[in-house]
């Protein structure tokens, strides 16, 4: 896709991750995640071998936003869930 100013962008499929079927065996490594509480904005990284150490290992990313809470202000509803490539050298 071509931006109206000359810079190239990526397909949006091409980065796409589908959060209801991809699970945290599936996702690709490269990539880290990321948690936001709504009510206080604390953001945190969430180890994935810990979540898959407590046998989440199958669960959707989107069933893992919805069993978020806050470690600041126990804020349960609503938190979500980012995803950040890293560079692949």
């Amino acid at each position: 896709m071509k931006h109206r100013r000359g810079i190239g962008l990526a397909p949006p499929d091409h980065h796409a991750v589908e959060i209801d079927t991809v699970t945290l065996t599936t996702l690709p490594q490269w990539y880290v995640i990321y948690a936001r509480c709504r009510a206080c904005q604390r953001q945190t990284l969430i180890e994935r071998r810990d979540v898959a150490r407590r046998g989440s290992r199958d669960l959707s990313l989107a069933e893992l936003a919805k069993r978020l809470k806050c470690r600041r202000c126990g804020n349960r509803s609503g938190n979500l869930l980012f995803l950040e490539m890293q560079p692949r050298d």
